[in-house]
């Protein structure tokens, strides 16, 4: 009451009429708990609010495992059916938007009401105070129809996991069917190979061995030859470079010694040494050169052995090769076989995981939609369908013909004492309204945020709504139970003891609404 009076219109300055507090009424917001598994759904007993869920539709995944079937004992069918699905499972083919009317999902609110069930509902197991609830409009039917809407679209989600699995399983193994079949053409045609090579490798194998001796017996040769003299030539090198070398650190020093006299301004010391400079670099660029030459000498020398190598090998290997004909001739073909074996392997393990991947990225999607369902519940399970009673006070204000409703959710009262400690020495400076405040801590800002707001505007959207409650509001005056005057005095009296109402403010508020 102290906080309807602080919010009430007083006479403006510009003369509009004060409000008048028509009625304080205590009225319970229904909300129905229907049991689901080990949780439960709560759904708006006023059907105000509803959640939308996005329903994805899955590509067409019975005829792809029936193509998959059918193609299962021959392999180059299976390959295009494949290839024809390539894309198949790119992307969902429609989305649609799924309303489900009465569904409470916004998760803040769920877990203020599984705090408040779990809190209130045990304490109030056997209480007898009659309940004033603003009038369901659904019924327990209807609220098992909606719930078992949402369930239904949970379990077509669920069946479809399950159809994405099994599609991906029935892809796995029929890849693995037929790649356990190539390889047992592979292991056939190396056999057959392995047979002929065997039969006719021994005599050539001596004839390779005499030539190959001989071939590196010369190659040994020209490769020595080559070594000694760029042995000689990588000396000479190594003696320029360790000359390089010494110029490069007098040229450094030289460097060194031209910014000490510049530094000193000695314009004398600073252009001797840049002459210095001038000299060592040029000999610099000598041994450069001289480097240069002997390194393209050595690079000739490496060349021409090379070539030289390359000349004995590729003329022997001539002779090796009309040797080795009918072997390498067989191996040859034995490895192109078996490599286009291993190649068909490994396309075809190519295009199923592509395939099973495009599927488990939309199987992962479905499980997140399926667990999204499964986040608007909460973790009570009733033994039947309930109703669970949200209280809160409504309260009118009338001026002239105008009318306006304010809703108050439950709230906690705060101990005054630690408060008053604090705020002692300014409480009184407060406005009424702060002081009540301070006092009365909301329960939940999601039964204001969310209850107490569409609540209200329901009342101004749906003029038959606003006047059941408006009767049942009236009805349901506090100022009209028996006992109010001596209760609303009790109750000022202790706020005024203990500091939150001034003694003017007691007698204004027991004026007004509890005359004598």
């Amino acid at each position: 009451l102290c906080l309807a009076e602080a919010r009430r219109k007083k006479l403006g300055i510009l003369g509009a009429s004060p409000e008048e507090i028509s009625f304080i009424s205590k009225l319970y917001y229904p909300l129905w708990a229907v049991p689901w598994e080990d949780s439960c759904l709560i759904e708006d007993g006023l059907g105000i609010l509803s959640y939308t869920v996005v329903y994805m539709k899955l590509p067409d995944v019975k005829l792809f495992v029936e193509d998959i079937e059918r193609s299962t004992t021959v392999r180059e069918l299976y390959r295009n059916t494949l290839k024809s699905h390539a894309q198949t499972f790119k992307d969902f083919v429609a989305a649609a938007q799924i309303s489900m009317d009465s569904i409470v999902a916004k998760r803040e609110l769920l877990s203020t009401i599984l705090e408040y069930v779990n809190q209130v509902a045990p304490r109030n197991e056997n209480a007898t105070e009659s309940l004033v609830s603003a009038p369901p409009k659904l019924n327990e039917e209807a609220v098992l129809e909606k719930a078992e809407k949402i369930i239904d679209h949970w379990r077509q989600i669920r069946s479809e996991i399950r159809s994405l699995e099994y599609a991906i399983n029935i892809l796995d193994e029929q890849t693995r069917f037929h790649e356990q079949k190539i390889l047992r053409e592979m292991e056939q045609i190396q056999e057959m190979y392995e047979g002929e090579i065997l039969r006719i490798k021994p005599v050539v194998e001596k004839i390779v061995e005499r030539l190959m001796t001989e071939r590196d017996a010369k190659i040994l040769k020209v490769v020595k030859g080559t070594e000694r003299k760029l042995k000689a030539l990588l000396k000479d090198r190594d003696g320029h470079e360790r000359k390089l070398q010494r110029l490069e650190r007098s040229r450094a020093d030289f460097d060194k010694r031209r910014e000490t006299r510049r530094r000193r301004g000695d314009k004398t010391g600073e252009t001797y040494w840049n002459r210095e400079v001038r000299r060592c670099q040029g000999q610099i660029s000598e041994v450069q050169r001289e480097i240069q030459e002997v390194s393209q000498l050595i690079e000739h020398t490496r060349k021409e052995g090379e070539v030289a190598v390359k000349t004995l090998y590729e003329n022997y290997q001539t002779m090796i090769d009309r040797e080795r004909k009918r072997i390498l001739e067989l191996e040859d073909s034995r490895d192109s076989v078996i490599e286009l074996k291993t190649g068909e392997i490994k396309e075809l393990r190519s295009e199923a995981s592509s395939i099973i991947n495009l599927i488990g990225q939309l199987l992962e999607q479905k499980r997140l939609h399926a667990s999204k369902l499964q986040e608007v519940t909460i973790p009570w399970k009733p033994e039947e369908v309930s109703l669970i009673y949200v209280p809160f006070y409504l309260i009118r204000y009338k001026a002239d013909a105008k009318s306006r409703y304010e809703v108050y959710t439950p709230v906690v009262a705060m101990g005054y004492e630690g408060i008053l400690k604090k705020v002692q020495r300014t409480l009184r400076s407060f406005s009424l309204e702060s002081r009540i405040k301070l006092l009365l801590r909301p329960r939940s800002r999601a039964f204001k945020e969310t209850l107490a707001s569409v609540f209200v505007q329901k009342m101004r959207e749906d003029k038959a709504f606003e006047e059941v409650i408006y009767d049942m509001g009236c009805s349901n005056n506090l100022f009209n139970i028996p006992n109010f005057r001596e209760m609303l005095g009790r109750g000022m009296e202790e706020l005024k003891n203990e500091g939150w109402v001034s003694p003017e403010e007691k007698d204004a508020i027991l004026n007004t609404y509890a005359p004598h």
